[in-house]
């Protein structure tokens, strides 16, 4: 470690230049300096040996005035920028090389108090941000999962507002945490507050846009209280995330019923059926619009499927089901 106080080398080449131009900076207004004190006539005289008076040459005018001053003004403005370098090799001396020298460190979040080291835990379907955008840790990550598995179990069992005073403690730790908007709006939508699960799902869905599951139950939703174009647009979303889930083309298939539109729904129930042979909900939607067709054939084949597939062929649904099959099929119409 050295003890000079002073500039380095390159310090001083910097300023010797920054000297130089100086000096060239002020050249032009010395010479009119010179000129208007008669300085520069009787030093041409002596060299020269002739009478002490300006010869032509260094009779200047205004326009010289000009151009001396804007001679200085570009030279002292290149002076300054020499003197004003910043680069690493023109300042003083260098850092002592035994002061150690340390990154900021980056705090996050956190409060300042809290000793716990930050956790960076992520939900299955928490957002981390795309693009490099990821957004900050949310502390105690942990915890908030175990509040919303909790939440979720409750939910299961048909506890549904023990449900969502767990899915809001979850919230409260990490408001990111999209899959605990979505069990708080299946929980809500069950107790019938359906408005309140619908800005739950769309907070689950600002948070996770891709999440096709979210997409149909906030159709389910906005279907149950009389929105069927909203609830059709919901279906479309996640049938495009998801093309393979048969239970959205089934409901896609009773939203556009419900519509009005029963030739657009029977394509979706097929879909539905080729996805899950055994999806019985979908057989029955079939058969019922069939019938609403008047196809009849196409639904007593249908309402079979569902007598098919039934877990207990003496349960009272069943029995009507097959009685209704009777009569649809001694109809007249059924030829």
């Amino acid at each position: 470690m050295s003890g000079e106080s002073g500039p380095t080398g390159p310090a001083r080449r910097r300023w010797g230049i920054t000297a130089v131009f100086l000096v060239i900076a002020a050249l032009p207004p010395l010479l009119r300096l010179g000129v208007a004190v008669g300085i520069v006539a009787q030093v041409w005289a002596i060299l020269f040996g002739v009478k002490a008076a300006l010869p032509p040459l260094l009779e200047l005018g205004t326009e010289a005035d000009v151009v001396a001053w804007a001679w200085a003004i570009f030279f002292g403005v290149v002076a300054l920028i020499c003197a004003r370098d910043t680069r690493p090799d023109a300042g003083w001396a260098s850092e002592p090389d035994d002061v150690e020298r340390s990154e900021p460190e980056d705090v996050g979040d956190q409060a300042a108090a809290n000793p716990e080291p930050e956790v960076r835990v992520a939900a299955a379907n928490e957002p981390t941000g795309e693009g490099g955008d990821s957004l900050p840790a949310v502390p105690n990550v942990p915890e908030a999962l175990a509040w919303l598995k909790k939440g979720s179990e409750l939910y299961a069992v048909g506890r549904c507002e023990e449900a969502i005073a767990r899915f809001d403690k979850a919230l409260r730790l990490n408001p990111r945490l999209a899959s605990a908007w979505t069990g708080r709006g299946l929980a809500c939508n069950a107790r019938g507050q359906y408005d309140e699960a619908i800005r739950c799902y769309d907070e689950s869905l600002r948070l996770d846009p891709q999440d096709p599951a979210v997409w149909h139950d906030k159709g389910n939703t906005l279907c149950a209280i009389g929105r069927l174009e909203g609830g059709l647009n919901c279906f479309n979303e996640a049938l495009i995330i998801d093309s393979r889930d048969a239970r959205a083309w089934n409901n896609k298939g009773i939203c556009l019923a419900s519509l009005g539109r029963p030739e657009e729904a029977v394509p979706c129930f097929d879909k539905a059926i080729e996805l899950d042979a055994s999806y019985t909900v979908a057989w029955q939607a079939k058969a019922m619009i069939e019938e609403r067709l008047g196809r009849i054939r196409d639904a007593v084949a249908a309402y079979k499927q569902v007598v098919a597939l039934a877990p207990d062929q003496n349960a009272a649904p069943v029995r009507r089901i097959q009685r209704h099959v009777s009569e649809l099929e001694s109809a007249p119409a059924a030829s």
